[in-house]
This record gives C-alpha cells, structure tokens and sequence, in this order.
C-alpha cells in the first residue's frame, strides 16, 4: 500500500514538474508574439462578439495600442492577458470578456460532485427551504440533483435561495428550475446569436418529475457577486413577480457566449449572444438586477428569513393548514370591521368588532374594537365587551352624540366572536 502511494506522489511530482516547466516556456513573450495575439484576437472580436460596432473599436483600439508601444514591458503572458482584458472591458464595458491563460493538461484523481455545487439544502424553522448554489451546472446530471432536491423540499411553506457567491453557467439549468415555480407555459427569456442571426426563446418545461410550486413564496439573496445565469434566473423571476429579491445590486452580465483559442497558450471569452426578456425587451446588461430590498449581503440572509417566515404563515393560512393561534396572527394592517350592533337594555351605543388577533407574547386572542354613542347629551357609560372564554370592563365619558372610541380588547383565551353583555348609563 505504501508502495502505491509514493509511486502516486512521484508521479503527481513529475506532472507538476513538467507543467511548470511548460509555463516556464510559454511565459515569456516577445513584442512579436504580442501582434500576433492581438491580430487573432481582433479578427475573433470582429467575426463573433455580439455588438459589432463595439467589435471594431476594439480592434481599432488594440491595434493603435500596440504601434504605440502601449504594452512595453508586459512580456508575461499572464500580464500581457489582465492589461488587454482591461483595455477591451473600458471599451465594451462588458464584465463577461476576459482573457487567460489556457489550462495545461493535468491528471484528474477525482472530479468534483454535483453535490458539492448544491452547498446548503435545509428546511428551517417555520417550515423555511433553504437553497445555496454557487453554480448552474451544465453537468447532464444536474437536473436528475435538483428533482432530489425539490423531493426534499416538497412540503415547505417558503423558500429562500441563495445565489450570493452563484457566478452563472448554464441557462438551460435557470429554465429546468424556474419551471417548478410556474404552473403553466412561461416564456422566460431569449437570447439572439450574432453568429447566426438566430433566437432561441426560453420556456418553462410542462413535464418535469417533481411537483410545481407556483404559489410558493420565494425570496432570492443577491450581491455585488452574482453573475451571469444567475442574474437571469433572479431577473426573470423578479419580472414575473414570481420572487423577492433581498441583497445587493447584482454584478451586470446579461450577454452569454464561450471561449476561443488564442496564440501562446491565452483564450478569450467572447460574448456571442444577448438575453431579451419578453417583458422588459431588455436585460440586466452593466446594471445588473436591482434587489427589491437592499440590504448589505451579509444582512440579506437575515433579512428575507424574517419576510420568508411571515409568507410561510400567510401560506399556510391560504392553503388551509394554518394553526388557530397563526391564523389569527397573520392580520392585514388595514383591519375590516363587522357591522355595527346596538348594546342591550337601551343603552345608546353601537359596537363592532374586527377578526381576532393572536398575540404570540401572551398567548391570548385580542379582538379590535370600536364603539359609537347615539345619545342626545353627553353621558358616562359602563359597558362590558367579551366572548364565552372571557370579560373586560370599560367606563368612558362620551361628550357628543356620533363621538367613536377605539380601542383593543385585553387577552381571551379563544378567537370565538365577541360581543357587549352588559351596557349602564352612570351619569347623564
């Protein structure tokens, strides 16, 4: 065994050996090799980015650069990469271009899971799912992983994903999830290719394994990070009203494509593409998604929990699975009164009431009240307002006839309707 094990170190140490070396020798680069890079790489802008004028001052840009000695002194390859990515990106304004180095071929031991993309799956206090991803995977397994997790997820009452450190990928994969937010055919987004003059539309699919949520609440974490599909996926949701977006302004790239070879070993990624939403018939491109509430991203967790905790209630109270003390909890601020009653044994005063609300401090059901006086002079009046599980007392002076007093009732132990019992005129 240990044999095996340091015939393995050798040769993981011969392969590093040897890649490093190769990087040795392809380092360095000389002026010529320069032109030549920015030769292929201005006829690729041309040929393939998604904005052709901007394609052309490119080129025209590097060019003018190079004759004028703009890139003395960047003889690494590296360097020579980062100084023509900031060069094209003050042009285009375009956070998807960058130019880098190409991999050298390595031994792979073992590849990464799909597992470990899906970085937190849980179901939280109050009945919460939460989702942190930091990738849509393009891995033809991923959506065999996300019916798995829409399994697990199957009976929550509010969903939070989080897609703050998410850097895009697939957009194929931000379809196959937003379809279990819809119930019918949606049309999400589109994106027109330069290349050939086509546009592919992007809709929720009809048939997938799990069961549609479409009336789930959904709250999406953002920050200044969140890039690329992700944006899309946060975009169109937002559009759609279909999501709550708790964060930062996302980072800005709406404009989809892939690399291409250089000389000397550098690629370049060229955005061949740019996403319409059939809503807005725009995107997100340079200003990213606007949260609907900002908030610093390390408070936006905090934040939508709170909101997703609330919606898991009112969820449940629409489906008809709310507890008594949550049903009664969940009170709209604009309260709906009843119809006014007249109080018992000629008392001048009229009485209504509001649905009950739970007071989750006490444990008790309080209900908001209001009483009106219709006497013909001013008058003290003891009245009693109460249900089967309890009573409270008042006494008030009620100065003119029509004079309305609010008020809420103390603590009873049910929500059961409430009503005045007893009514006496103390002073006329």
């Amino acid at each position: 065994m240990l044999k095996h094990a340091l015939t393995l170190l050798l040769l993981l140490a011969t392969i590093n050996f040897i890649s490093d070396s190769r990087a040795s020798a392809i380092s360095k680069i000389s002026e010529d090799d320069q032109k030549v890079i920015i030769n292929a790489l201005s006829k690729k802008f041309i040929n393939y980015y998604t904005d052709p004028a901007l394609a052309k001052k490119v080129a025209k840009q590097l060019l003018l650069n190079i004759n004028n000695n703009e890139y003395l002194g960047y003889d690494e390859l590296w360097l020579f990469a980062d100084r023509i990515t900031e060069d094209i990106y003050e042009i285009t304004q375009d956070k998807h271009v960058r130019v880098k180095l190409r991999q050298p071929e390595t031994l792979t031991i073992a590849n990464k899971t799909l597992n470990n993309e899906f970085n937190q799956v849980d179901i939280l206090k109050g009945n919460v799912g939460m989702i942190k991803f930091d990738r849509f995977s393009s891995d033809p397994q991923a959506k065999n992983h996300v019916n798995e997790l829409f399994k697990t997820l199957s009976d929550v009452d509010a969903l939070i994903i989080d897609l703050r450190e998410n850097r895009g990928g697939s957009p194929d994969l931000v379809r196959y999830i937003s379809s279990y937010f819809f119930d019918k055919k949606t049309h999400l987004n589109s994106i027109f290719w330069r290349e050939n003059n086509r546009h592919d539309e992007y809709w929720t699919i009809d048939n997938i394994e799990g069961e549609k949520r479409p009336k789930l609440p959904i709250y999406i974490l953002t920050s200044k990070d969140t890039f690329s599909a992700a944006e899309e996926f946060t975009y169109n949701l937002k559009v759609r009203k279909r999501a709550y977006i708790v964060g930062e302004t996302t980072k800005g790239g709406a404009n989809p494509g892939r690399f291409f070879e250089l000389p000397e070993q550098l690629s370049i990624f060229i955005p061949t593409g740019r996403a319409i939403n059939p809503i807005t018939q725009t995107n997100w491109e340079g200003v990213g998604v606007v949260p609907d509430l900002p908030v610093i991203s390390v408070k936006a967790y905090e934040e939508a929990y709170a909101l997703a905790k609330f919606a898991a209630i009112e969820y449940r109270v629409k489906q008809g699975r709310a507890s008594t003390e949550e049903k009664y909890s969940n009170q709209p601020t604009k309260k709906t009164y009843g119809k006014w009653q007249y109080a018992k044994n000629s008392c001048p005063l009229k009485y209504r009431w509001a649905q009950a609300e739970y007071n989750e401090t006490t444990n008790k059901y309080q209900f908001p009240y209001q009483i009106k006086y219709y006497g013909n002079s001013s008058a003290k009046i003891r009245y009693q307002l109460g249900n089967k599980s309890g009573k409270m007392t008042h006494t008030q002076y009620f100065k003119n006839r029509t004079e309305e007093k609010s008020g809420i009732s103390i603590g009873f132990s049910s929500p059961e309707n409430f009503y005045m019992s007893k009514c006496k005129i103390i002073v006329g």
